[in-house]
This record gives structure tokens, sequence and C-alpha cells, in this order.
């Protein structure tokens, strides 16, 4: 009699389904595959904060160069005007001294004092001399200028340099006029176009020359013409300015007082550079 043999010597062979047509078997994960993948993304993650790193530095770079630039268009600008002043007036200065050769006399000195003068303002003037100009003038007790402003500013070699200098520093825009206990108002007249009693007050006065100055055209004029802020700035000659301007408010308060012969109303001339915006006054320099 046979017998079968025993169960635990039986191998049965687990039997798998065949696998489907185009089914690619995938590979079994192990530790090692999941530790290149966190790898692999710690790489990247690097990669790109380097990166950030990098844009973040060019962009301060790109910051510094643009002030830099701006910087020098300021100190530019500053040196042309100086530059173009100076051409205009060297010009002058030379037709004087041809007539003063022809005519002789005692005023071949003073015409040359003058060269002279007009000589030593062109060229690039830098912040440190206009603040020096400033601390001496304080330390005598002479700024602001106070008396004599517009001889002061055209004549004297500090100030028409501190007139013409442009810098980022110093910049030559309209401030207020602060109030005090004897000008409440915050109001003064405008050194340009006021003389005696035809005076025309401002609340506009420069940031660097400290010297009251009207921020708009007068009513008769256009849009286009300069503001005595902007004329202050770019004339050489003050005093000729001075007249100009004084003789257009005058002949305009003159031919609107004819206009309104009988008529008991007040004149309305752009009298007063009152009402103004700062961002409206800085446009009108």
């Amino acid at each position: 009699m046979s017998h079968s043999p025993p169960p635990h010597d039986v191998v049965i062979e687990e039997l798998q389904p065949p696998p489907l047509p185009g089914m690619v078997e995938a590979p079994h994960a192990s530790g090692h595959d999941c530790h290149d993948t966190i790898g692999l993304s710690s790489t990247h993650a690097q990669v790109l904060l380097e990166t950030v790193h990098q844009l973040q530095a060019g962009q301060s770079q790109q910051t510094a160069l643009i002030q830099k630039l701006h910087k020098t268009v300021l100190t530019s600008r500053s040196m042309i005007n100086e530059l173009v002043v100076s051409n205009s007036e060297l010009k002058e200065e030379l037709r004087k001294v041809s007539t003063a050769l022809q005519c002789g006399g005692c005023k071949k000195k003073e015409v040359a004092f003058a060269a002279q003068s007009t000589l030593s303002v062109a060229g690039q003037t830098a912040d440190e001399e206009i603040h020096n100009i400033i601390e001496a003038r304080k330390r005598k007790q002479a700024w602001p200028v106070k008396h004599s402003t517009l001889n002061c500013f055209s004549v004297q070699n500090d100030l028409v340099k501190l007139r013409f200098h442009h810098s980022e520093k110093y910049q030559h825009v309209p401030i207020r006029i602060p109030k005090t206990e004897k000008n409440k108002d915050g109001t003064k007249p405008c050194k340009l176009c006021s003389e005696g009693k035809i005076r025309r007050k401002t609340t506009w006065m420069c940031a660097v020359c400290e010297v009251p100055l009207c921020t708009r055209p007068l009513m008769d004029e256009d849009g286009s013409a300069q503001t005595h802020h902007a004329r202050w700035h770019s004339v050489r000659d003050l005093a000729s300015e001075h007249r100009r301007c004084h003789d257009e408010l005058k002949n305009g308060r003159e031919s609107r007082k004819r206009a309104k012969v009988g008529e008991e109303c007040p004149i309305i001339d752009g009298g007063e550079d009152l009402a103004v915006k700062p961002d409206q006054a800085i446009q009108m320099i």
C-alpha cells in the first residue's frame, strides 16, 4: 500500500496573472531611490535660492546706478548753466573791452575787473563750496540776504555761484515762506517785480537762495512765459530783469485801471501769488 508525501513536502507555486499588453512592471521603491529624489529636490531649491539672491543683488546695483546717473545729470546741468551764462557774459564783456580800448579813459580797469569776475564764476561748483558760502554768511549774520538783494545776487561772486548751482542737495525749488509773529500770513513781496508801492505778494521763496519769488506768470502773460522764480535762476543781470518785470507789473495794472474807469471794484491782476499748490509751483519753474 503506497503512501502520499506529507503536506509539508508539497511545493505549490502561486500563479500570477499575466501582464496586460503594453503594461511595464514598475520597479520596486527602495530606500536608496527615495534618498536620491530628496537630494535632487534640495539641490534645485538651493539653485533657486542662489538665483533669487543674485537677482536681488542685481536690483540693488541697478538702483545705485540710477541714483548715480541722476546725480551726474544734476551736476552736468549745473555746469552747463554756468557755462552758458559765462559764455554770454564773456561776449558782452569783450564788447565792453573793445569799446573801452577805442574810447580810452579810466573805465578800462573796471571793465577788466568785471571780465575777471565773470571768468571766476565759470566752471563747476561743488556742494561743499556752496555749503561753505552759506555757513560763512551765517557767521557774519548776513544770511539770508535781506538788503540790496538784487545787487548782491548779481555782482557778488559767491552769491552768483549759489544762484546758478544745481545739485541733488541744493535744488532751487519753491517752498513756503514760514509764518512768524511779524508775518502771520507768510507772505512777502516778490524780489524780482516789486518796488515801492507796486508790489506783488507771494507765499513762495527759493529753497536755496531763500528769496521770495513769484511762481506763476502775470495775468497778461500766457502760460509759456517764464515765472519770476525761473528768471531769477536763468539771467545774470538781475537789475535789468527787475526793471523789466516791474514794468510789466506796473503797465499791466495801469492798463486794467484804464479799462475799469468808473467801476469801484478792486484790481484783480494776479497781484498776489498765493493760490498755487506746491506741485503746480514746481511745474512752473
